[in-house]
């Protein structure tokens, strides 16, 4: 009677484990996705530009970035990634969860084919619902993501 109890346990925890990695590698994939998209509008022409503004200041690189989600029919910010350390960076920048000094704020919003794009640079009190659109990249259809204006 215990035999069938203890297999039957660890049959059921076999189960439940099989089924956890699944939605663990989905949200990795995601969060790799977000990340592509955060390269993509950093290396557009305005967004860059901040970026470097901030080497001109004197900021040691990396400089951190945020990135929200514009949901105005909501009147809503809210964050892009789930995790509480994106690992999403490179020798330029670091996404951030939440800013503890000034940084490069990136603000998104959804569109048919893709995102509209704002990046400006931010304290961690200066968040803005303000819409304005520097550009927009579009998903391709191949995969990963492009200047709406290529």
């Amino acid at each position: 009677m215990n035999r069938l109890a203890l297999s039957t346990t660890l049959g059921l925890a076999l189960v439940g484990c099989a089924h956890s990695a699944v939605p663990v590698a989905q949200s990795l994939h995601q969060e790799e996705e977000k990340c592509a998209l955060v390269r993509m509008v950093l290396s557009e022409p305005l967004p860059a530009q901040e970026l470097a503004a901030f080497a001109g200041d004197g900021t040691e690189p990396p400089v951190p970035v945020t990135v929200f989600v514009r949901k105005p029919e909501e009147g809503l910010l809210e964050r892009f990634f789930v995790g509480d350390s994106p690992e999403c960076g490179d020798t330029q920048f670091r996404v951030v969860r939440q800013l503890g000094r000034q940084g490069l704020v990136v603000y998104l919003q959804e569109t048919p084919n893709g995102y509209a794009y704002d990046a400006r640079r931010s304290g961690p009190e200066g968040l803005s619902m303000s819409e304005v659109t520097q550009g927009v990249v579009r998903r391709n259809p191949e995969g990963g993501w492009a200047s709406a204006s290529d």
